[in-house]
């Protein structure tokens, strides 16, 4: 780990985007991109706008701004991938690595997001800890601008290190940059409990900071605040994660769209959107997203019948009891979920009817591709395609879902979580019927609905895998789930923690430090 950790303090990306700070572009022909000349650094505010832009790019990681043929799996747009991780869909490539790992594959060698996820995530950390540090030296500037910047930082710095503790549990922590002295050649793994210690503290010092208003690229209060929920939910703090979630809702600053649940995850529905609350954001061609590419054109994520399975006829009844479910015409009379995420057999994939589906000639054995992040004006795709679909990281629906589930385990059911789950249901274009509250529904039963919303709402959003790890059904689910290539999951209980790269802990012990250790297991 010390080798990548003293490589990635000196890595600072200075790829700035139009869309999230200033472009000094005179700054870049001039200076070398791999670290910071400190002599001429951190004397303006553009130096601090470009800094913060060097943060936020790698929220976009999953693009290559000359060829999307190299977008990774995983990151930025390309995180539906996680979703490869679940019963929702399967990875069709070898693409970082996620089929070997859904297929119990994993070890400390594996590579891909294996490694990636730890490697990328502390790139990250290392730009947020120079920034931290160094922003106060820009004496321009305000007090008040300066701890705003702090803030935005911290936020994407609490969003790594969430990250790291649920893919990899105890992480080593560090809130500053690293040197090249022996005390930072020898950090170890900190507990997890004391990493999430250090995320609340830069949430909290978020939502103290950040403005509370509308999101628009920059992160706000609301999405601190949304974000604090899901850590608390994530680890079972379930009182608390209400209250969070309640401020977000009491605040009124984020509500349910109703332009239409599909035009969440396309542009121009995405623009100065009431529901999205966080998102990596892109704007071609400086900075662009590989959806249609990746998702279209090679057709690497391919939702699995699970999924398409679960979702709801109108009447609220799953496929098995109710009687509007036609098995000649399956798609009809179903969820409006459904056909918004799902492309099946005869689905426009561009805006003619010679684009529509044939899963056969398009040797896709599910039978069935994502239409969700999915733009039919970009068809045909091909490498070259540049999409602008902002990858949503978190949104209103998700934080009324957690309210309702976190209300549900620390309270049982009550109308106030039934209220926030309606919300959801009632969406414009949605409307499927109502939970009628009443006081024979048991925690039980409403925990399984909760989880059922969870599924079908945020399908396809890089959300089910960590979904069911947390609620301890992962592998139990894993183990049922085929493959359209006839290949079975297999989740072993020590993949619920993935290893680091075994590279760190050779480096490290060849530092003499018996600190940092391999993942229990690995």
């Amino acid at each position: 780990m010390k080798i990548k950790l003293k490589k990635t303090y000196l890595y600072f990306c200075l790829a700035a985007t139009t869309a999230l700070g200033s472009c000094a572009k005179d700054f870049l022909d001039k200076n070398p991109t791999d670290k910071i000349p400190e002599s001429t650094f951190w004397k303006t505010q553009a130096d601090a706008d470009l800094a913060l832009s060097g943060v936020y790019e790698f929220l976009c990681r999953g693009y290559n701004s000359t060829s999307s043929s190299n977008a990774r799996g995983g990151w930025g747009g390309a995180s539906m991938f996680w979703d490869g991780l679940s019963d929702d869909a399967f990875i069709s490539s070898t693409s970082n690595n996620f089929n070997t790992i859904s297929r119990g594959g994993l070890t400390s060698t594996t590579g891909g997001m294996q490694a990636e996820g730890y490697e990328i995530s502390y790139q990250a950390i290392a730009a947020c800890n120079k920034l931290i540090a160094n922003i106060d030296r820009i004496t321009s500037m305000s007090q008040q601008d300066r701890d705003r910047y702090k803030a935005e930082t911290r936020f994407i710095r609490a969003h790594y290190y969430f990250l790291l503790t649920n893919l990899y549990g105890d992480v080593p922590l560090t809130l500053e940059p690293l040197g090249l002295d022996d005390a930072s050649a020898r950090l170890g793994r900190t507990e997890k409990s004391k990493v999430l210690e250090a995320v609340l503290a830069d949430l909290d010092y978020a939502i103290e900071k950040l403005p509370n208003t509308a999101y628009k690229g920059h992160a706000v209060r609301g999405a601190a605040l949304g974000y604090k929920a899901k850590v608390l939910l994530t680890n079972k703090k379930w009182a608390e994660a209400a209250a969070v979630a309640k401020m977000v809702m009491d605040e009124n600053k984020f509500s349910i769209y109703q332009g239409g649940y599909r035009d969440l995850f396309r542009k121009p529905g995405q623009n100065s959107n009431p529901e999205i609350m966080f998102s990596a954001r892109f704007l071609p061609p400086n900075m662009y997203s590989p959806a249609d590419m990746m998702y279209s054109y090679l057709m690497t994520v391919q939702p699995l019948g699970y999924l398409v399975d679960s979702y709801y006829c109108i009447d609220g009844k799953d496929i098995n009891t109710s009687a509007k479910y036609d098995a000649k015409n399956p798609y009809e009379n179903r969820d409006p979920r459904l056909k918004a995420s799902i492309i099946y057999q005869g689905v426009w994939r561009g805006t003619t009817a010679s684009s529509a589906f044939d899963p056969v000639a398009a040797d896709v054995k599910g039978g069935f591709l994502p239409r969700k992040y999915i733009n039919e004006a970009k068809w045909p795709t091909s490498y070259a395609t540049q999409s602008d679909q902002d990858w949503v990281f978190l949104r209103y629906a998700d934080i009324l879902l957690m309210y309702a589930e976190a209300k549900n385990e620390s309270a049982g059911p009550e109308q106030t979580a039934v209220d926030a789950l309606n919300q959801v249901r009632s969406r414009a274009d949605v409307k499927m019927p109502l939970l009628q509250f009443s006081s024979g529904l048991t925690k039980e039963e409403f925990r399984d609905i909760i989880r059922h919303e969870r599924r079908v709402e945020l399908a396809l959003e890089g959300q089910r895998y960590f979904d069911l790890k947390r609620w301890g059904l992962i592998k139990q689910v894993m183990d049922k789930t085929k493959d359209p290539d006839g290949a079975m999951r297999l989740f072993a209980e020590r993949d619920t923690l993935w290893p680091v790269p075994q590279s760190e802990v050779d480096i490290a012990k060849s530092l003499g430090n018996d600190k940092f250790t391999q993942t229990k297991g690995f």
